[in-house]
């Protein structure tokens, strides 16, 4: 649940939504999209990379057509520490 009206959140649940219509609605939001290997097709990814309305945070394994480029492409890393588990980012490349 996002309570931050900054934050836009999208994920599997909206699989049957056109994201792309959903984005284009917005302006100077955050927008976190997880499971975006299933809820991106090609269209809605070229929009995203051409969007300077909002900031994206896209969770996903296929960069395909966003334009990233080895400086913003970075790999989530887990640690378990006791009964918590930390996560930490680092370059992907």
């Amino acid at each position: 649940m996002v309570v931050n009206p900054k934050l836009l959140c999208i994920n599997y649940l909206d699989y049957q939504n056109d994201i792309r219509d959903m984005i284009s609605k917005v302006d100077g939001k955050l927008i976190v999209i997880d499971n975006a290997d299933i809820l991106l097709d090609n269209d809605t990814r070229k929009y995203i990379s051409l969007d300077d309305k909002n900031q994206y945070l896209i969770i996903g394994r296929n960069p395909k057509n966003l334009f990233a480029t080895k400086k913003n492409l970075f790999e989530l890393v887990r640690k378990r520490v006791g009964e918590q588990t930390e996560f930490t980012i680092k370059e992907y490349l």
